[in-house]
């Protein structure tokens, strides 16, 4: 009979004696068992992903013999860019490693898992060491090798060996050089000690969508849970006053929790309700809202001033733009999105391939295999901000969903000499909907899409969309709501919450494409938009024009700018749709001076929303309602509509 208060035995997988003696300073009492693997059956290319995948195989097939301890496997690989260099199997082999890494660079990563096989329980994490090497003549590799240690040593040779005479520089860890890095086992060592919990997952934080529970006093953040989970979950460690944890599995579903229907969920950081059920997430949005007005003194719980969330018209396909990031997965050129960060995962954000995006459409079976056939053709890589190396960045696709038009941005990082005309005539023939192709180039150091330099490859310099009658003209820097048929009940609402008559005049600040101010001035006497953006003023000018709104004009100027001076002529409504921080502390005070008897405030950030509703009401404003509408299915994000009068 096992007693269940004693702490599991401690298993190390390796045959290394570095690593006993490194494990040493871990713990004092552990057992060495070798572990004997075939790393050849690993099919990870990427020298990361395959230092873990290693390190896991090596911990699982051990643990396997000992199922009631915790076994730790570690595997160190050295890369040189995207290329492994494992142990030599020859002479030959090590002198053509010591001959690379001569001058260089290069990145020693040790992948570490610790496996628990009788609870099921898995913990993976890595480190990484970046070691650069003096230049190395033919007499010093031929000494080395003379000393016959190199055929058990990643990339040939070991650094305690080597030591000052190879290496110039070595940053971070030392002992991950060594094979074993301690500090990282220590404290991966420590979470995974911690007894696992079973827990109900009672919310979910839409600030995030992780799930929430909460045991003991402590908030548990979960990503992966659904509300009304009952799950078993390792603790990870607290971060921003929470615990953090991970799924080991779901003991029982959550009623909401429903199949997922992108293949790529969990992998993609993007779409995190969407194993949650689509009523469920409507009432999680609300709540929210009316959780965060109640903390912000603006409303109470029950009183009935947040409104039920208008759903989206379409549940998926709904996004008229989508923004992809080109990556790298061992040498491969791929096209997606950023993956999810998880807790237990100590990665930077990599690029999960996509052979499909339902919240966008089919477009991306269609668009995504003709741009990487082209780009691997011309042995285009992905652009890596930490470097500065490689072209490609991203490929934003926007879509006209009333008219089916179609545009395509190839963004690159700045290069003179690239010509992507070969690629408009491959996609003018595979996708018929094409009507805009444009080359963009970006030199920000961030992920983001940045436009520096546009240039028209193809096509017309805008595509067409249509929302309630209206004609816009899209370019690629046009901010359009992104979902076209939420947009549309959205401004019907403004419309029929607040009279609209004959002689009303309408003040729009952050206007955007005009599209709000364009849809009032069908009713009003006068509407006048106020943005930013030149592109933007420009788009909204035009759609004024395309839409015969002679009493329609729009101002390019910051919205402090403007209002530094009292607007001349009658303002009986207000209509702001600031960006996501909400109203400046400037832009607020000059606002409130105003005294507009009606405003229609649009928002798609609740806590900003909330902090502003509190100086209207401060200052004299009486909420009416506030109204979300569910702009973005299956993501914690919504728009909210707030009016105000005075």
């Amino acid at each position: 009979m096992t007693d269940q208060n004693a702490p599991a035995e401690i298993v190390l997988a390796s045959a290394s004696p570095r690593r006993r003696e490194l494990m040493s300073r871990v713990t004092p009492e552990f057992r060495v068992v070798p572990a004997d693997v075939d790393e050849t059956s690993i099919p990870e290319t990427d020298p990361v992903r395959f230092a873990v995948a290693a390190a896991a195989l090596k911990a699982g097939t051990v643990a396997r013999s000992f199922p009631e301890a915790v076994v730790i496997g570690a595997d160190t690989v050295v890369a040189v860019g995207l290329r492994i260099l494992g142990k030599p199997d020859s002479r030959q082999s090590a002198r053509r490693m010591l001959e690379l890494l001569s001058g260089r660079r290069h990145r020693v990563i040790t992948g570490v898992a610790m496996v628990h096989q009788a609870e099921d329980r898995l913990l993976t994490g890595y480190e990484l060491t970046y070691v650069t090497f003096r230049p190395l003549s033919e007499g010093m590799i031929e000494a080395y090798l003379d000393q016959d240690e190199f055929l058990d040593k990643a990339g040939g040779y070991a650094v305690q060996d080597v030591g000052d005479a190879f290496v110039a520089r070595i940053e971070r860890d030392f002992d991950n050089v060594v094979g074993f890095p301690v500090k990282k086992v220590k404290a991966m060592l420590a979470r995974f000690m911690v007894p696992p919990l079973t827990v109900e997952v009672e919310d979910v934080d839409m600030a995030t969508g992780d799930g929430v529970a909460r045991t003991g006093g402590r908030k548990i953040m979960i990503p992966g849970a659904v509300e009304g989970d009952v799950a078993r979950i390792q603790l990870l460690g607290e971060r921003r006053g929470a615990c953090r944890a991970d799924v080991l599995r779901i003991e029982k579903p959550s009623p909401a929790r429903v199949p997922p229907a992108c293949r790529h969920f969990g992998a993609c950081g993007g779409c995190l309700l969407q194993s949650t059920g689509y009523e469920r997430q409507l009432d999680l949005k609300r709540r929210s809202l009316e959780r965060i007005l109640a903390e912000a003194g603006v409303s109470r719980p029950g009183e009935g001033l947040v409104r039920a969330v208008e759903p989206s018209p379409s549940v998926y396909g709904y996004r008229n733009k989508m923004e992809f990031g080109f990556g790298g997965q061992g040498g491969e050129l791929v096209l997606g999105l950023r993956e999810r960060v998880e807790a237990s995962r100590q990665t930077w954000r990599r690029t999960t391939a996509l052979s499909e995006c339902p919240i966008l459409g089919p477009i991306v079976g269609r668009l995504f295999p003709p741009v990487l056939e082209f780009a691997r053709g011309l042995g285009l890589a992905a652009h890596d901000t930490r470097t500065g190396k490689g072209l490609l960045r991203h490929l934003v696709v926007r879509e006209g969903k009333r008219t089916g038009d179609l545009m395509v941005l190839l963004v690159t990082a700045p290069a003179p000499d690239f010509d992507p005309g070969p690629l408009a005539e491959v996609l003018a023939g595979e996708i018929p909907g094409l009507r805009s192709l444009w080359h963009v180039t970006s030199g920000r150091l961030s992920d983001s899409v940045g436009f520096d330099e546009t240039r028209l490859v193809r096509g017309s310099p805008w595509i067409e969309e249509r929302l309630d009658g209206l004609k816009f003209r899209v370019h690629p820097q046009t901010f359009f709501q992104t979902n076209t048929e939420a947009a549309e009940l959205l401004y019907r609402a403004i419309v029929s919450s607040v009279p609209v008559s004959p002689g009303t005049g309408v003040l729009g600040l952050y206007s955007g494409a005009g599209t709000i101010e364009v849809t009032l001035a069908r009713a009003a006497a006068n509407v006048r938009g106020i943005e930013v953006v030149p592109e933007n003023v420009r788009a909204a000018s035009e759609a004024a024009a395309l839409n015969a709104a002679a009493n329609c004009e729009f101002t390019a100027s910051t919205v402090e700018g403007f209002l530094k001076f009292r607007p001349a002529g009658r303002t009986d409504l207000l209509v702001l749709d600031p960006p996501r921080p909400g109203l400046s502390p400037k832009a607020l005070k000059q606002v409130l001076a105003l005294g507009v008897p009606s405003v229609a405030y649009v928002s798609c950030n609740p806590a900003a929303l909330a902090r502003d509703l509190g100086h209207f009401a401060a200052s004299g404003y009486s909420i009416e309602i506030v109204k979300p509408f569910d702009f973005f299915p299956h993501t914690p994000h919504l728009e909210a509509l707030a009016i105000l009068r005075k």
